[in-house]
């Protein structure tokens, strides 16, 4: 669907991976102010920085807001749909990762780990571990 949005817009330009710029077409604009980005998910997600609403840009190329959204995510059969989105997959990974530095500093320091840290530690091996699986999927 993105292509055929793309097709719609003039002035079309590529500014990164799965984003672009463009003139909007709800407004008479001679310089590019939508910007345009495709998610991980297959969204469109669509702004004009001139204040044009999204029902008005897609009604201005011919399509409906449906069309902004993927028709049904697909999984590879027998696998899990993803539990975190990316950043909540970073952020996991940097809790636990900080958990196994401060248990690695204090050993490394002469200090034991209590029966609780241990607990932690293991919590957060288990969890980069889920997390590296699903990332894997």
């Amino acid at each position: 669907m993105i292509d055929t949005l793309l097709s719609k817009l003039d002035k079309v330009r590529n500014t990164g991976s799965g984003k672009w710029l463009a003139c909007c077409p709800a407004h008479n604009d001679k310089s590019p102010s939508l910007g345009i980005k495709q998610t991980d998910e297959g969204k469109i997600l669509i702004h004009c920085f001139a204040g044009c609403s999204v029902s008005d840009i897609v009604a201005a190329v011919g399509m409906d807001l449906a069309d902004l959204m993927p028709v049904r995510v697909t999984y590879k059969k027998g696998k899990k749909p993803p539990k975190f989105n990316k950043n909540e997959l970073f952020d996991r990974v940097v809790f636990d990762s900080i958990i196994l530095f401060l248990a690695v500093n204090q050993l490394l320091s002469g200090e034991p780990l209590s029966i609780d840290d241990l607990a932690q530690v293991m919590k957060a091996k288990n969890t980069i571990d889920d997390l590296a699986r699903e990332v894997r999927l």
